[in-house]
């Protein structure tokens, strides 16, 4: 059984605290201002050496504490700001030496005092009175001891003792109610899909899967939010969009985790030209509101490279993107051709069947899309790579679909809409076969979603936003864990 290892000499005090009467948890502490609220405050006052706000009740966590004789000076942070504290015997009396026994670094403590300025400037707060809020029963770590991972593993250390951690995480969330502004000013309603599902589908993936005991059945955890949504837009709903977590079971690396935000809208009479649109501009004014510009510089291998974010972005189709970089009409090359061209970049087959569409787009995201590091939509995929986007209305063989690369990355995919039913019955059927083929990344055939679209569907564009990839561009990150709160770590 699992024992923790507190230190002792901590455990030590909160038994003596007890002994004495003393609750080192105790239920509340009431606070005046924020330490955030107290330097907005203060900076209404002249620098003063004398109590210019007194009465201050606030709280935060001991950094340090510096002791000179019969005064110290102490460190608290709270939310990521820093105030100073001063205790002196004469305002604290046997307190200040019970203050030195029984509080260490690490412990939440709550103070009541004045605020002043230290002769060197620093803002401070003279403290007449503190309680003990919260006993830490372990030491603060020491950061040079520890690994990347163990950061991942301890995020509530890293989000309390990593200044930059913090900056990260904080922005993420700034940049999703930014979006959700974005598109609430647009007409788009936010709504809400099951997470469990009986038919996983909306992506080419691996689910999870569960047990549902009620039901002796087994469902999945969604790997899109694509299918609910578009049962929104049968119902009526025009403009809906969602913000949730997806699952799939595959890659943990740099630009992957299995469990993963997604943005999905869609859009009732709208095409994938409409969605290009709606996403530079969604993209562009994020950044600008967020991070206060709509350039950012990210990481490679070469350095720091600046990628500009302003709207329009360069749109090239698949094939013309493919085409530049082998310097040959990829549509004049033969299926033999293009499968040398996957042996020799050591590319497997998807369900190790050689379909021409496939074989392009696998060629596609090796050869081109690692390069795309300015803003890029790429445009008009093979059929092959969906049974969810609509024919292309004037190229036979091709779909209405876009992906936007930035710095590399794919962050968003698009499609006009399939609302054929017939359509979207033969592809489903197409892509069950190749699953009976041994291709597990087959689309499922979804029943109930062909009904629902046999009632009827408008046209329709939709779009999927990586949320955790976008916050890498827009705070410059080169690993999706920096930006995931708590990523899957192996334990």
């Amino acid at each position: 059984m699992y024992k923790p290892q507190w230190d002792p000499n901590r455990i030590r005090i909160v038994e003596e605290l007890r002994n004495r009467g003393v609750n080192p948890y105790p239920h509340k502490f009431e606070i005046t201002h924020t330490i955030s609220q107290i330097r907005e405050i203060a900076k209404k006052y002249p620098v003063s050496h004398d109590p210019f706000i007194k009465g201050i009740r606030t709280v935060g966590r001991v950094a340090n504490i510096r002791r000179h004789g019969k005064a110290s000076f102490v460190d608290i942070f709270d939310e990521g700001e820093r105030l100073q504290l001063y205790l002196r015997i004469n305002e604290l009396g046997d307190r200040f030496e019970e203050f030195h026994k029984y509080v260490d670094r690490g412990d939440i403590i709550g103070v009541e005092g004045d605020l002043f300025y230290t002769l060197k400037g620093e803002l401070t707060l003279l403290v007449h009175d503190y309680a003990l809020l919260a006993k830490a029963l372990l030491e603060p770590p020491d950061w040079s001891k520890y690994t990347t991972e163990w950061r991942y593993m301890h995020r509530y250390l890293d989000f309390l003792y990593n200044s930059e951690a913090r900056r990260i995480i904080q922005t993420r969330f700034r940049i999703i109610q930014a979006i959700r502004e974005y598109l609430n000013s647009r007409g788009f309603m936010e709504v809400e899909t099951p997470i469990l599902q009986p038919v996983y589908g909306g992506a080419l993936a691996k689910p999870f899967k569960t047990h549902v005991n009620a039901l002796d059945e087994d469902w999945y955890l969604r790997i899109s939010l694509e299918l609910y949504l578009k049962r929104f837009i049968i119902g009526g709903f025009n403009k809906v969009y969602e913000i949730g977590k997806v699952f799939r079971n595959e890659d943990i690396d740099v630009y992957h985790n299995p469990e993963f935000t997604m943005l999905e809208l869609y859009w009732a009479y709208a095409d994938y030209n409409d969605i290009m649109r709606l996403t530079e501009d969604l993209i562009s004014q994020v950044a600008v509101k967020v991070i206060g510009k709509d350039t950012v510089e990210y990481p490679t291998g070469e350095g720091k490279v600046e990628v500009k974010l302003t709207a329009p972005f360069r749109r090239m189709t698949m094939y013309e993107a493919l085409s530049n970089e082998l310097g040959k009409n990829i549509e004049s090359m033969s299926d033999e051709e293009l499968r040398r061209l996957m042996n020799e970049n050591g590319l497997v087959p998807r369900g190790g069947q050689y379909v021409r569409g496939f074989m392009i787009e696998k060629l596609f995201d090796k050869l081109v899309a690692p390069k795309l590091t300015q803003p890029t939509f790429i445009t008009d995929y093979p059929q092959e790579t969906t049974p969810l986007c609509k024919p292309h209305r004037s190229k036979p063989g091709l779909i209405e679909r876009f992906e936007l690369y930035i710095a590399g990355m794919e962050l968003a995919n698009a499609y006009t809409e399939l609302n054929d039913p017939q359509l979207q019955h033969r592809f489903f059927e197409e892509e069950a076969e190749r699953f009976r083929g041994g291709d597990e990344e087959a689309h499922p055939y979804d029943y109930d979603f062909v009904l629902a679209l046999s009632y009827g569907m408008p046209p329709t564009g939709g779009l999927g936003v990586g949320i955790d990839r976008l916050v890498m561009v827009l705070t410059g990150q080169y690993s999706i864990k920096e930006v995931i709160p708590f990523p899957m770590i192996k334990h």
